[in-house]
């Protein structure tokens, strides 16, 4: 009887939850076509200051300094297509064209803390597209010093290739 009286809904949306750390952000990837609709929401438990921006392509910077604060040319940059600093950020974005964009949570003080993504994602005719959210690793550590790991896988095959020419000679 109950049930009768309690729409039934059949939205989809995708859910995230993590706890971070100040300074620390997450990137996600959804590929959108033109005319499909992007609805972000986070929340969060604690005090955090937390930050949601989009990107029309692939990010190879976190977009935050070394003491926790965001880049400033992160809000000048051609590739931010939809930001929102609020307490609680909500970004309403329609795709322009058809490809991959980039979803990043920053948490720039405040936390640690716990946060809820929720994403839905409708065609242009505004059906529900139920398709989830991808996390995205950058490619690129800071601070990474990339030079040290070849040179070191360097020394040690080179290392291994002596031991194994002595051992097969004997």
């Amino acid at each position: 009887m109950l049930l009768l009286l309690v729409p039934i809904s059949n939205a989809k949306a995708f859910t995230y939850i993590d706890n971070i750390k100040d300074g620390n952000y997450i990137f996600f990837l959804i590929d959108l076509e033109s005319g499909n609709h992007l609805e972000l929401s986070l929340t969060h438990e604690g005090s955090g200051n937390f930050t949601l921006f989009i990107f029309n392509s692939r990010p190879s910077d976190s977009n935050v300094n070394e003491d926790k604060t965001l880049k400033s040319k992160i809000f000048n940059n051609p590739q931010t297509v939809a930001y929102n600093l609020d307490d609680d950020p909500y970004i309403n974005y329609t795709a322009t064209v058809t490809k991959i964009y980039y979803i990043e949570i920053i948490l720039v003080g405040g936390g640690p803390d716990t946060f809820t993504l929720l994403s839905t994602r409708y065609h242009a005719n505004n059906s529900l597209n139920d398709k989830d959210l991808t996390r995205y690793y950058l490619p690129i550590i800071p601070g990474f010093q990339l030079e040290y790991l070849l040179i070191s896988l360097t020394f040690t095959i080179g290392v291994l290739f002596i031991l194994l020419k002595k051992k097969m000679s004997n």
